[in-house]
């Protein structure tokens, strides 16, 4: 639980800074390391990625979120409306600190990065990751999205079977 003096709000992040990277990193690694045996090929990965979309920040068609509590990162979601083109935009970097799980934290972020789509006249949302994921898949469907593809691959340092899911707005 957070202390009641230092709870969590959802910020939008225009200037992300190194800092910004490490924490979003370092979740991703704490999670997927730990569950998934993910390593380096990961964690290289995640860091090229949300660096080369951090420098397009600030655009208009693209929003990084963190939840955020006395100073320290918590929770990230993005989406990048750059990379796709043609009024689609694609879900990005959505991870919770274990200490907000089954709070809501999740749902509002979802929630936040969708309506952003809609009222930026998005047709679509994408997002790719893998059958392993149980807890955000079933998230995922609740939202409305359903899976559109499915291949097996290691782009992420271990073979797994990798999905696309797919909103229409």
């Amino acid at each position: 639980m957070v202390d009641q003096d230092h709870r969590p709000q959802i910020n939008i992040v225009s200037d992300v800074s190194p800092a910004i990277i490490d924490r979003v990193v370092m979740m991703h690694m704490a999670y997927y390391g730990e569950h998934f045996g993910f390593g380096e090929t990961f964690r290289e990965t995640i860091s090229k990625d949300l660096l080369m979309f951090s420098r397009g920040l600030p655009d208009p068609n693209s929003r990084l979120w963190l939840v955020v509590s006395g100073g320290d990162v918590l929770g990230s979601i993005a989406i990048d409306g750059a990379c796709l083109g043609e009024g689609r935009a694609q879900l990005r970097w959505f991870i919770l600190d274990q200490t907000l799980r089954s709070q809501g934290f999740g749902l509002k972020l979802l929630d936040t990065a969708i309506n952003f789509c809609k009222t930026n006249g998005f047709r679509e949302i994408h997002l790719w990751t893998f059958s392993d994921l149980h807890a955000a898949r079933t998230r995922y469907l609740q939202q409305g999205f359903r899976c559109v593809e499915e291949a097996h691959g290691a782009q992420w340092g271990r073979e797994v079977l990798e999905q696309r899911y797919l909103l229409e707005l």
